[in-house]
């Protein structure tokens, strides 16, 4: 190749080189350009954090993520989720930090609070099991919306299981539940059934008492029949079927086996009745009464009859026994105690207690019968609405006696008027004067609660009486009855007339007494049987027994109703009206308990005659 040639391929080889060169030169500009023409995007923002304790979805680093994207309100939120979803993972040890920093930004009492229960759930996750309860008790339950709520009631859920509570476990699911929707409730239902259906039915029925809410009552009457293994399967149907008409709506209907029927209506028809009274001991003579008035009642009846003393005697022991001698039916006991124990042994054998114990489980073979006053000062609050009265005082004793008779009244009233009665109570002779100034004076604030001052009661707090006193309900006896209503008269206007004033049984001023003209007019409520009622029957009472007096003529006529009105209880407690008795108009509520319509008699001159 020529020299020439030589030199014109490097040429060749220099201009390409040079192309190539200012090509990415170019290329490279042109890079540089749209790197400093084009922003990068912003990466997307947090979507809005969540309730602190609402459903944890998501894994815990992604919750952390979250938190540190977020704005400082936002952030909190998801370092609380972040943190229950590494304790939900197992993991105690990785979350300290964010708990630190949550102590340390916590600025609203909700925020302190959820930092509170935190502290609880990590104790608890670390199986340190001392120190939670403490925690939990600081907690401001009042102040914790539903979500945190229901986080909190979780808790002390499973610390109580952990420490083998499990019917208390139970009570804070049970209180929990109402606070859950969905897959959660389902979650949490299937956890008090797992807890309950491990306890005996004795624990169960046990655990039933007037202190628990009905919901929680109910489950723990439902899951007694279902784990009594000693029931026939006739007669656990039966009692399901009872459990069912009076919860009908109950989280529980999900457990019922499948019912056949409705709850029989049917009358009760016994062929061999058990009566269970104190025969012997401190109550015997009250008891012979009770026991002459069932024998009376049970007259020209083929039914058989038992008497059963329960005075020493164990409640199981004597339920073998009736059950032993083949009785259908039971009467009594007649002790708020032994009611209690009959109920807690679950008993199959249809029952009507002479007393009404604190709580009474709905079942509906059991029915609840007394002569309770506080049971007479309900039907006073009824029967005063009824007559047109809005604004009553209540004047009782400031004994234990006194304010359950006053606090009966006032439940009642509350149920008629939607608010609270006016109570007073009175300390004694002595200052008798000064106690009823103060309980006529009470449409201003009140002072604190004791004997001679106000207490009104209800919900809300005391805003004055709305209304001016009308009426008075005398929580006395008939000594006391003598004694101060002249008061009344005396610290009122003269000239004004004396507001209506009621009493019940205990006033009772016998008729043929010499007249006290300072009673004319007072409202007494007592049974039909103590004015008269069933003269043919009274006369031979009177022949028999010629020196009974009132006491125990009102327990002869209670022995007498509870055997007569045995055949229409069913009916009766599904809304029959009433039927007469000597004891009253007797009705019977859904939970079993039979109530009395006293008759109402005036005081005129040493009479009673028919009142208002």
């Amino acid at each position: 190749m020529t020299q020439l040639g030589v030199m014109g391929l490097a040429t060749q080889y220099q201009r390409n080189s040079v192309t190539r060169l200012l090509c990415t030169l170019v290329l490279s500009s042109i890079l540089m350009a749209c790197a400093t023409g084009i922003q990068r995007a912003p990466s997307a923002a947090p979507p809005p954090a969540p309730d602190m304790f609402s459903a944890v979805d998501r894994p815990a680093d992604q919750y952390q993520s979250l938190a540190e994207q977020a704005s400082d309100a936002d952030a909190f939120n998801w370092r609380v989720l972040a943190v229950r979803a590494y304790l939900q993972q197992g993991d105690t040890r990785t979350p300290a930090p964010l708990l630190d920093a949550l102590r340390r930004d916590a600025a609203s009492p909700q925020q302190q609070q959820a930092v509170a229960i935190l502290d609880a759930a990590s104790t608890l996750a670390a199986n340190q099991t001392e120190g939670v309860q403490q925690q939990l008790a600081a907690v401001d339950r009042a102040i914790l919306p539903r979500p945190a709520l229901a986080y909190y009631l979780s808790l002390s859920a499973e610390l109580l299981e952990r420490r083998q509570q499990p019917i208390e476990a139970t009570l804070a699911l049970i209180e929990r539940h109402a606070l859950l929707g969905g897959k959660e409730q389902e979650s949490n239902r299937e956890h008090i059934h797992k807890l309950l259906a491990a306890q005996s039915s004795l624990a169960l029925r046990r655990a039933q008492n007037a202190g628990n809410s009905d919901e929680a009552n109910a489950w723990f009457s439902l899951m007694a029949i279902l784990n009594n293994q000693r029931l026939q399967p006739g007669q656990q149907q039966w009692q399901l079927q009872s459990w069912s008409h009076i919860n009908p709506s109950h989280p529980g209907q999900v457990y019922l086996p499948p019912l056949t029927g409705l709850v029989g209506s049917e009358a009760y028809q016994p062929a061999h009745i058990a009566v269970l009274l104190p025969l012997s001991g401190r109550l015997a003579e009250q008891a012979d009464a009770i026991r002459n008035g069932i024998l009376s009642a049970h007259q020209g009846q083929s039914s058989r009859l038992s008497f059963f003393d329960t005075n020493g005697r164990d409640m199981n022991s004597l339920y073998q026994q009736v059950q032993q001698a083949g009785a259908d039916f039971i009467v009594g006991p007649l002790l708020k105690e032994e009611v209690s124990a009959l109920i807690e042994l679950g008993p199959v054998i249809p029952v009507l207690a002479l007393n009404t114990p604190p709580y009474q489980p709905g079942m509906a073979h059991f029915y609840y019968f007394s002569l309770s006053p506080e049971a007479e000062a309900a039907e006073a609050a009824r029967h005063m609405w009824s007559m047109g009265h809005r604004q009553p005082l209540v004047f009782a004793p400031g004994t234990d006696l006194g304010r359950r008779i006053a606090t009966e009244f006032n439940d009642s009233w509350q149920q008629q008027s939607g608010k609270p009665a006016i109570l007073a109570y009175f300390a004694g002779q002595s200052s008798i004067e000064s106690d009823v100034r103060r309980a006529l004076a009470s449409t201003s604030s009140p002072p604190p609660a004791a004997a001679g001052v106000i207490q009104p009661l209800g919900e809300g707090g005391w805003t004055g009486a709305p209304e001016p006193i009308d009426s008075v309900f005398m929580v006395t006896n008939a000594t006391e009855t003598r004694y101060i209503l002249p008061y009344f008269d005396f610290v009122r206007d003269s000239r004004a007339a004396r507001l209506p004033t009621y009493v019940t049984s205990r006033s009772h001023v016998p008729t043929g007494e010499a007249p006290m003209s300072e009673l004319n007019g007072l409202q007494l409520a007592d049974m039909p049987w103590i004015f008269d009622g069933a003269p043919q029957l009274r006369e031979q009472v009177e022949e028999l027994w010629p020196n009974a007096g009132l006491t125990w003529q009102r327990l002869f006529s209670f022995g007498y109703d509870a055997l007569t009105v045995i055949p229409q209880l069913a009916e009766l407690r599904g809304g029959a009206g009433t039927v007469p008795a000597l004891t009253g108009e007797l009705s019977v509520s859904g939970q079993g308990v039979l109530q009395r319509r006293l008759q109402w008699m005036e005081y005129r001159d040493g009479e009673w005659l028919p009142g208002g």
